[in-house]
């Protein structure tokens, strides 16, 4: 785990100008919703109204062992528990000793409150921005989630640094295996051509273009819930140990399901072997739109 701290409050200018120029070239993708709440992003007060710091950490969650090549891909975050639920749970005691010993008011953020996570992350000092977009932290490499807890308690931060400083320049290798070239410059993602977001988010049938994305199978057999590959081939993972979370540790039957299995599935086995896993998320019509897609 990394831990980081940076002042909260308004975000730079010129990261609002990025966020605005992505949200006009469309690579927001169906996600309405970071179109129509991005005025919230741009200050931690429609976080947490007062808050004076933000503690960034990153978690590992590289895996012990991957999926078969010879499968459909699913994500690495999602071979074990639910990241939000496993997080949270681990850092609410922690919060609560907090409030008790430093008094204030304290809110605990894992990728669900309209906070610039990357930016606090990088700001922190804790990680730097790779090509894939991922935030690659010291020691632990891409494979990590971000979470932050927001307080109005005045922490001084550390290693204030460039944003923008410290990519990595020399490796495309994240690009040149973007199924669908969602990679532009910068680390700049577009959605409508994002794996995870077309197993994910996208709602209703695949267009033919998403169709022949997610039936790439240079590394994979096509991908069934979100796509690891910039992961799994990112250099900065290759000698990281993989995570000692209990939770995140694989759920063999993640790690060999295979398309038969999830078209067969019915709403009753799929809230059961789901129940605890972030695959919920794609609910039973998506994942099996994903199936029915697969080569």
């Amino acid at each position: 785990m990394a831990v980081g701290f940076s002042a909260a409050g308004k975000i730079n200018d010129s990261v609002i100008t990025q966020y605005e120029a992505w949200i006009k070239r469309g690579f927001h993708a169906g996600m309405e919703y970071l179109d129509r709440n991005r005025h919230l992003r741009v200050n931690t007060d429609n976080v947490l109204k007062g808050g004076k710091t933000i503690i960034s950490m990153a978690f590992s969650y590289k895996p012990l062992k991957w999926r078969e090549k010879s499968l459909p891909a699913i994500a690495a975050y999602a071979y074990g528990k639910d990241y939000h639920e496993v997080i949270r749970k681990r850092l609410e005691p922690v919060v609560q000793q907090f409030k008790k010993e430093y008094g204030g008011e304290w809110r605990i953020c894992i990728d669900t409150a309209p906070l610039a996570e990357r930016y606090f992350a990088l700001k922190s000092g804790i990680g730097k921005l790779t090509k894939s977009g991922n935030v690659e932290i010291k020691n632990y490499g891409t494979a990590c989630f971000l979470a932050e807890i927001i307080t109005t308690v005045s922490i001084e931060p550390d290693n204030p640094r460039d944003l923008f400083a410290g990519k990595c320049v020399k490796c495309n290798i994240c690009k040149e295996n973007c199924p669908g070239k969602a990679i532009n410059e910068n680390g700049v993602i577009d959605a409508r051509r994002c794996v995870s977001y077309l197993t994910i988010e996208k709602k209703g049938e695949l267009e033919e273009e998403d169709k022949i994305i997610l039936q790439h199978d240079k590394i994979y057999r096509g991908f069934l819930y979100g796509c690891d590959l910039c992961v799994r081939l990112c250099p900065y993972n290759r000698d990281v140990a993989s995570n000692n979370i209990e939770e995140f540790k694989p759920d063999e039957h993640i790690l060999s399901l295979g398309k038969k299995e999830v078209i067969e599935l019915d709403n009753e086995n799929f809230a059961t072997l789901f129940r605890k896993s972030a695959i919920r998320r794609a609910k039973l019509d998506g994942l099996q739109r994903n199936a029915r897609n697969l080569p």
